[in-house]
């Protein structure tokens, strides 16, 4: 956050102690709801919005990875021994059967790649748990706090709307305080954009591992569809203004 707004809890605290207004009595809105304080408690709840919403792209980024195939062929050919099958372990196990008039070893080789290809280990499901679980948490953190501070942000527009009307801050004060918010919720909101995005690519990378044969994946799949929905819900509440 620029320093000039971080500035702005002051900036409001000197503008609001300058003036005075006659005749206010014990029930006057602004005698009873404006403080330096109510304006430093907004800043510390956006300040930390950001940083939850920014660590749960973070955690989504990890589930991206550990759902990310991996082709990593491992094995042993049948007939030439245990040995990571490659085209030119092929040829030399061929050429040795050949010279030996072990016909079986060709056969069993060629077998033992097929076996090879299909033993691919494509995705790390406990990675991925445990990326899930996590995320997840940071998540249940966001939707918490989330609407709290969007409505105290509404609260705090419409009491510097008064404030300015009434003269007690500058339209310059205001518009700074305004501009604040507004990069707040632009960063929030694309934020989680961004996390439900990494959670649609998860999935589709668990599709596909999916459809090579890997199996148990169910669960995955729709834990992370559901925290993409919630990352797309959180998104909803915050209104650009």
């Amino acid at each position: 956050m620029p320093n000039s707004l971080m500035l702005f809890p002051l900036v409001i605290a000197i503008a609001v102690s300058g003036c005075t207004a006659p005749n206010r009595g014990a029930g006057d809105w602004t005698a009873q709801k404006v403080s330096p304080l109510s304006f430093q408690d907004g800043f510390q709840d956006e300040t930390i919005m950001v940083e939850q919403a920014r660590a749960l792209d973070e955690l989504m980024q990890d589930i991206v990875r550990s759902s990310t195939i991996k082709h990593a062929a491992v094995g042993a050919a049948v007939g030439c021994g245990l040995v990571v099958v490659a085209g030119s372990n092929a040829a030399g196990c061929a050429k040795a059967a050949a010279a030996g008039g072990l016909v079986g070893a060709i056969s069993g080789n060629i077998s033992g790649k097929r076996k090879v290809n299909q033993r691919v280990e494509l995705v790390s499901a406990n990675a991925l748990v445990r990326s899930i679980r996590k995320s997840n948490d940071k998540l249940g953190q966001v939707n918490e706090n989330l609407p709290a501070m969007l409505a105290r942000q509404d609260d705090e527009m419409k009491t510097l709307k008064d404030l300015k009307a009434s003269g007690s801050i500058d339209t310059k004060v205001y518009q700074m305080r305004l501009a604040a918010i507004r990069e707040n919720r632009a960063k929030l909101a694309q934020t989680l954009l961004l996390s439900s995005q990494q959670a649609s690519t998860a999935k589709d990378n668990l599709h596909e591992a999916a459809s090579q044969g890997q199996s148990g994946l169910e669960w995955h799949i729709n834990a992370i569809d559901q925290m993409e929905r919630e990352t797309l819900s959180a998104r909803s509440l915050i209104s650009l203004l």
